[in-house]
């Protein structure tokens, strides 16, 4: 029978015949001892406050994760971390029940702790100690050195955990700053849901080429779709001094697009109007929007960026339409919705065999496989990224993407300096490209120039100032680089918070750890990688951390060493 008992964070308290210490995040039983990564710990919190009662995965994420937006597998993984803790086994379950479509349960006996332990503390793990668990996934280390750079590239597309706004990062101040926020779908259907949110990027992409303008992210405003906020706090979050709001309804063969420039400061309009056309004239609509925005901000254009705006993706609206659903699928960044996205963007190119930007999407689904072993050759999925992301450019080199799709082939081929030129390009075509600004600090990065790719990277943080963890994972890496190893322990650590279940910001704070010293918590960094199934070896990551400088990947793998990594 369950015992009822008050459990809190700062008293132990018994699960079954483990002593369980939430203030030190020790679990132990007889001579055998695991330390639980604080979020974990509060996961097993929360479940002995409730036991023998379902606890949803929302309250759980609600509770743990209060403020912060988390991805699905942050909570799944850690249950999976607990069961491995406990010896537990997810399909006749000791411990830990899953409740399908319900959330977990804790079924063992949950009771005060002794007063006295039996056991003492034993020695911290040595290295290499993997800790019991069953059903073990293993890690495979070669992939490690793609996450490290797939991290930031990845994460700019989906970036689920989002970092809180940094006011350092200030944009040019003789440059008005504008914030698009998500168009609603105001449609009776909400599967067109697609269609608003690609009117919104496409307008943010227009806007993103005018050099005299500053534009947020993507990424950052899109927190917003589901959150509504006064414009007054949108233009405080992000230092934007103007909103644009707006609606979107497609009704059969119809188009209506309202939208209305706010000026943040008074939370007056400075604009507002509305166009109706047919979906065959979408791009001249939102070509009418852009200028009417750019007419109000009484911007100057260049006639190279009035040409940029005027150009059109596709002639084909039944493309253009496919594009968008793929582009949405994109997003979702799973290996089905990846697949999904794939269809579509073929489908798209089936219609318009020109359709530059979906060649590029095309290319970027190649490259998730290649990341995420999402397809039996990894290889083949690499050249066909080539393929396609060269076919892109070759069709119309006059589009960021297709140079972003490029320079994210090119990293992975380990030809530095061209994906330092694609992502070069690609900024000098759309100022405000975030992504490219990452991309340039990712491969500056590993090219061994940290210094300028510090620069790059507080560019792309002020374009996208609610950024996903990532970019303070990338900047970690450069810091790093640059021997701030504490400057780099303080971006890990918030990676960490935010994240888990980053095994490569684990792996380089343990190595930043070891190299100022601080070796158990270095060691216990290594611990919570093996416990997910690593098998680690400083042999193997020698030869796949793609640094180009062997100065700087002999420092990475010194500091793992230090940490107690050695040969296994």
């Amino acid at each position: 029978m369950i015992e009822p008992l008050e459990i809190t964070l700062d008293g132990p308290f018994m699960v079954g015949e483990w002593h369980v210490e939430p203030a030190t995040g020790r679990l132990s039983l007889d001579t055998s001892e695991v330390r639980l990564e604080p979020k974990v710990m509060e996961v097993l919190v929360c479940l002995a406050q409730e036991a023998g009662k379902v606890v949803s995965r929302e309250q759980l994420e609600a509770t743990v994760w209060a403020g912060t937006v988390v991805g699905y597998d942050s909570l799944a993984s850690t249950i999976i971390k607990l069961r491995k803790a406990f010896d537990d086994d997810s399909r006749n379950p000791r411990v830990i029940e899953t409740v399908p479509k319900r959330g977990y349960r804790l079924i063992a006996v949950v009771k005060p702790a002794l007063t006295e332990k039996v056991n003492t503390a034993p020695e911290p793990l040595e290295p290499g100690t993997i800790l019991p668990e069953t059903g073990k996934r293993p890690l495979m280390i070669a992939v490690f050195a793609l996450l490290m750079i797939a991290a930031f590239l990845v994460w700019t597309f989906t970036g689920p955990q989002l970092s809180d706004p940094d006011s350092s990062h200030q944009f040019d101040t003789d440059k008005p700053a504008i914030a698009v926020l998500p168009f609603k779908n105001i449609s009776n259907d909400h599967e067109q849901d697609y269609f608003s949110d690609g009117m919104t990027a496409d307008l943010i992409t227009d806007l993103s080429k005018i050099s005299g303008l500053s534009v947020i992210a993507r990424n950052s405003v899109f927190t917003y779709k589901d959150n509504p906020a006064d414009v007054r706090e949108v233009g405080e979050q992000l230092n934007v001094r103007y909103v644009i709001e707006g609606s979107v309804r497609k009704a059969n063969n119809t188009l209506r697009i309202s939208a209305r420039l706010i000026d943040t400061r008074t939370g007056f309009n400075v604009w507002a109007d509305r166009f109706d056309g047919s979906l065959e004239n979408i791009f001249a609509l939102q070509d009418e929007v852009a200028a009417k925005i750019i007419s109000s901000l009484e911007v100057t254009l260049t006639e190279q960026e009035r040409l940029q705006i005027a150009r059109q993706y596709t002639a084909s609206i039944e493309a253009y339409d496919v594009f968008l659903q793929g582009w949405r699928d994109l997003w979702e960044f799973s290996k089905d919705s990846n697949a999904d996205a794939r269809e579509h963007f073929l489908q798209a190119i089936e219609l318009d065999a020109d359709f530059a930007r979906a060649y590029a999407n095309l290319a970027i689904t190649y490259v998730y496989d290649f990341m995420h072993g999402w397809s039996e050759t990894a290889e083949h999925s690499l050249e066909l990224a080539n393929v396609y992301a060269r076919k892109a450019v070759e069709l119309d080199d006059c589009l960021p993407q297709v140079h972003w799709a490029m320079g994210l082939t090119e990293i992975f081929n380990r030809n530095y300096q061209q994906a330092l030129l694609e992502a070069e390009k690609a900024i000098s075509l759309d100022p405000n490209f975030a992504v490219a600004h990452g991309q340039l600090a990712t491969t500056l990065n590993y090219a061994g120039r940290p210094k300028e790719a510090l620069v790059m990277m507080q560019q792309a943080m002020a374009l996208n100032p609610r950024h996903p963890f990532v970019y303070q994972l990338i900047r970690g890496e450069i810091y790093f680089n640059l021997h701030e190893y504490e400057n780099a322990i303080g971006d890990f650590a918030d990676v960490l918070e935010k994240n888990p279940e980053a095994q490569e910001a684990r792996l380089w704070m343990a190595a930043a750890l070891g190299h100022v010293g601080r070796i158990e918590d270095a060691k216990w960094e290594l611990d919570q990688v093996r416990v997910t199934g690593a098998n680690l070896s400083l042999e193997h990551i020698e030869k796949s951390i793609p640094f180009k400088d062997p100065v700087q990947r002999k420092r990475f793998v010194d500091g793992l060493y230090k940490a107690g990594l050695g040969a296994e």
